[in-house]
């Protein structure tokens, strides 16, 4: 707090406070009412892009629309004549993509329909659209459109047109219009640019087609609560959303029929932000040059205190500075002041080093016994087997597949003394590995194993598939890193007597082989498992933290990965991971 109080009482930070607030009240003002003529504009020629793109589509249809209206009252002046109507039709009435897919008549006297083409739907179905019902009463200058309907496998809709004699309707020539695959409704609705989407609505709010624009489905797709709450308007409205903005028309000239039209926000109001960027900028650059001229301001009064700070900064010893006493007595004081400081912190930072190179020689001395001691520990591994073959031999009980084993574990042991002295290059151990058969290391495991328990109470298991891969790896690490494991479980059950457990199982899939270790020790508390892995870090009186260090140090070069889960005075449960590879 007191360095932040030291600020506030010089000259450039109130000099400098006063011109930011000024400017920045003035810039705000003109930033404010620029912003809302420049919103306003954007809106309005929003408006005017949305009236014509809808305006202009909407005769488009009606024109589109009044053609095809036309071709059906042509067709229903030759009734009777039915060889001229075949073949008109025949000839160029039939057009999924730009007219009619289906074309019908309706004999009013007869109640029987004729259909001209292959694509038909169920009478029912057209008897029970209002609007064909409703074009039988109609003057014959109407433009009657049925609600989509499923036509062979296509959405469609009828136009309806009466056939007048003695001015009564005596029969109705429908044709449909695919909602899906023709062109003319989309290709009638022009957009004013890339970014407008114009939609077109039948009475339910459905949409029939939208405007040809090269946009994603995604882009393409409007809500339907927007549909809704537009479909609740009698007359054209601009509508607003998070991201759009809609303006709604709710007669397209087609019986129940609107058309809506969307721009995205981004696009309607992108003068807009161009315009506040612009401001941003400004504001910036006065921010910028606000400072300057507290700068140039105050110079005059810190003049005495940089010269000061520039002497101190020049000086390359701890001797006295001396100035020509050109400043004030404030000058003069914080001069004495700081010699004495200096003179303080020179004292105390030799002091410092000293006890820290002490401290060092010290650390140094205990990480080299604690290394001494985990070489000892990872070379007793493999001695221990070749023990207990040479005393199995003694008591006559040996054989030359153990003295082989225990020459293999000799030169594991002398490995280890490379691999130790490389502790800091866990990618070494790579340069030993080959194609492993894994029966052969299942074997040397279960002697090491057996080995281990030899004169011990605990129960122990290894389960292992009866066809397993090659697997491409360094063997003595990986014995190494398996017998470990199994020896820290062996001593975790080891307060259990009889009751001890501890169960190895290796695994293996397509991508890799997996190692199991399971037993019903002690178990682990959360904060042990948190160290876990750590250098150095045991909770054993004789050991010294280094056999899972390497352990994950080996895993880490070959991509491996250690998974723990224990629960105390239940057990421990270990899984290996390591991929299947290649030789590289």
């Amino acid at each position: 707090m007191k360095p932040l109080r030291e600020l506030r009482k010089s000259y450039f930070f109130q000099i400098t406070f006063i011109i930011i607030i000024i400017l920045a009240l003035v810039i705000s003002s003109l930033a404010f009412s620029a912003d809302r003529v420049t919103v306003s504009r954007a809106e309005e020629l929003a408006k005017e892009q949305f009236d014509y793109a809808i305006d202009d589509s909407i005769e488009n249809v009606e024109s589109q629309l009044g053609k095809l209206y036309e071709d059906l009252v042509y067709l229903g002046a030759y009734v009777g004549n039915e060889p001229w109507i075949e073949e008109r039709i025949r000839t160029g009435y039939l057009n999924q993509r730009t007219s009619f897919t289906s074309i019908f008549y309706y004999d009013v006297n007869q109640d029987s329909f004729k259909w001209y083409s292959e694509r038909q739907v169920a009478s029912s179905v057209l008897k029970r659209d209002p609007k064909f019902t409703e074009v039988l009463t109609a003057s014959g200058k109407e433009l009657y459109m049925s609600d989509p309907v499923m036509i062979s496998g296509d959405m469609g809709t009828f136009l309806y047109v009466p056939v007048i004699e003695e001015n009564r309707p005596i029969g109705i020539f429908g044709g449909s219009i695919s909602v899906l695959n023709s062109d003319l409704y989309r290709r009638s609705l022009e957009s004013a640019n890339d970014d407008m989407i114009l939609y077109l609505l039948d009475e339910q709010g459905e949409v029939l087609t939208t405007s040809f624009n090269l946009v994603t489905d995604a882009e393409r797709r409007i809500s339907r609560e927007v549909i809704d709450e537009a479909l609740n308007r009698s007359e054209r409205t601009i509508l607003s959303t998070d991201e759009d903005t809609v303006m709604f028309e709710p007669d397209a000239r087609v019986s129940g029929w609107s058309m809506l039209a969307k721009h995205q926000n981004d696009t309607v109001y992108e003068t807009v932000y161009d315009t506040r960027w612009q401001y941003l900028m400004i504001a910036l650059v006065t921010f910028f040059l606000s400072i300057l001229v507290g700068l140039l301001l105050s110079r005059t009064l810190t003049n005495p205190l940089v010269e000061l700070v520039n002497q101190i900064k020049q000086q390359q010893s701890l001797g006295m500075i001396s100035l020509e006493r050109t400043g004030s007595k404030e000058v003069e004081t914080l001069l004495d002041t700081y010699n004495d400081y200096a003179q303080r912190m020179e004292t105390s930072r030799r002091e410092q080093l000293s006890q820290q190179q002490l401290i060092l020689h010290q650390e140094k001395l205990a990480s080299l016994g604690q290394l001494a001691a985990g070489i000892a520990h990872e070379i007793r591994n493999p001695l221990t087997p070749v023990h207990i073959t040479l005393q199995m031999v003694r008591e006559g009980q040996g054989s030359s597949d153990m003295v082989d084993v225990a020459i293999k574990e000799l030169e594991r042991a002398n490995d280890l003394i490379s691999t130790m002295l490389t502790l800091a290059k866990p990618d070494q151990a790579g340069k030993n590995e080959d194609w492993i058969n894994m029966l052969d290391f299942a074997k040397r495991l279960e002697f090491l194993m057996d080995a281990e328990c030899y004169k011990r109470p605990t129960k122990w298991e290894l389960l292992v598939p009866n066809d397993m891969p090659p697997f491409y790896a360094s063997f003595d690490m990986l014995v190494q890193i398996i017998y470990n494991l199994f020896k820290n479980a062996v001593d975790a059950v080891e307060s259990k007597g009889a009751e001890g457990s501890v169960v190895v199982t290796v695994l293996f899939t397509e991508q890799e082989y997996r190692f199991l270790i399971e037993d019903n020790g002690i178990g682990m508390s959360e904060e042990q498992l948190k160290t876990v892995g750590s250098a150095f870090n045991t909770t054993k009186e004789s050991g010294n933290g280094l056999g899972i260090y390497m352990i994950q140090e080996y895993l880490k070069s070959v991509n491996g990965a250690m998974e723990i889960d224990s629960v105390m005075n239940k057990g421990t449960a270990i899984l290996i991971k390591i991929p299947r590879r290649q030789p590289s």
